[in-house]
């Protein structure tokens, strides 16, 4: 009788082994060809237009140093430094989603707020972490050394976890996260409007640029509030919301605090939210971990 039992307790627990083995080989193989193409999908141009629009900002304050890029240059950049800068934006997309769906389930009442909140913190130190290796790429490719020091402490401390990017979650997670918010609304007006004319991947896009392009102007106060703050930081000052605040206001004025550079930020988040939207990163919400 009690060797009945032991080996039916056996059985049961080879079986659960088994089922457990079969789920999670099963949850591989949805993740990696359901929800993986999505996220290499986004990740590839978001990564490539990263690249090429940091480096007119690393010639542009190299005072002098870097000459004009053409486009081959400027090409030849993205290419050397695309792939670790794809592979940071994929691992980041795929914590955002994680997150996102974490705050889903364990914060229902707030429901609204998870994709801003969950990209911006998901997002700035990552985003940070790619300019500053495309400037660097950029230096690179003209066999010339960046005028920085303190090495990899130094880096993290100006460019990833300065007091400044807690001015820079707004921009980051509303503008981005906002247009992730905003574009399904603006598709489902632009099917109406073109009675469903328009390919799926046209819609989507288009809702994106134009979500991300709202988002994005919505956001320049904050955004140029971050900037002043990365620059204040570089400059051996310790920047808090209100100090930077109160820079940008004394040195730009009201006007051009909430629109300078918006063309080129615009233009930008405008493609990324486009990216974001056409490859519906948020699909599969029961792969993710939480959910499961």
């Amino acid at each position: 009788m009690a060797s009945a039992l032991v080996g039916s307790k056996i059985n049961q627990d080879r079986l659960q082994v088994q089922i457990h083995a079969g789920f999670s080989a099963g949850w591989m193989k949805d993740y990696t060809t359901m929800l993986c193409p999505r996220l290499a999908g986004a990740a590839l141009p978001i990564a490539a237009v990263t690249v090429e629009r940091a480096i007119p900002q690393a010639v542009n304050l190299s005072n002098s140093v870097l000459p004009a890029t053409g486009f081959a240059s400027r090409m030849s950049i993205v290419g050397a430094n695309l792939a670790p800068l794809f592979a940071l934006k994929f691992v980041q997309l795929g914590a955002f989603r994680e997150l996102r769906y974490f705050l889903d389930k364990y914060s229902e009442n707030t429901k609204a707020l998870h994709v801003p909140v969950a990209f911006g913190l998901t997002n700035v130190p990552v985003q940070s972490a790619m300019y500053g290796m495309s400037i660097s790429g950029t230096w690179k490719y003209y066999d010339k050394a960046p005028p920085s020091a303190g090495g990899i402490r130094e880096f993290f401390r100006l460019k990833v976890f300065f007091p400044g990017h807690l001015v820079d979650l707004p921009p980051e997670g509303f503008a981005t996260g906002g247009g992730l918010v905003l574009g399904p609304v603006l598709q489902k007006q632009i099917d109406a409007a073109t009675n469903n004319q328009l390919s799926p991947f046209a819609t989507k896009f288009s809702a994106g640029l134009v979500a991300g392009w709202i988002g994005a102007f919505a956001t320049m106060l904050p955004h140029n509030c971050a900037l002043t703050a990365c620059r204040m930081a570089q400059q051996g000052e310790k920047p808090t919301t209100m100090s930077c605040f109160r820079t940008v206001m004394k040195e730009l004025g009201p006007f051009k605090a909430l629109t300078l550079n918006f063309q080129h930020r615009c233009l930008f988040i405008a493609i990324v939210v486009g990216c974001l939207n056409a490859a519906d990163v948020m699909q599969k919400p029961e792969l993710a971990l939480v959910n499961l």
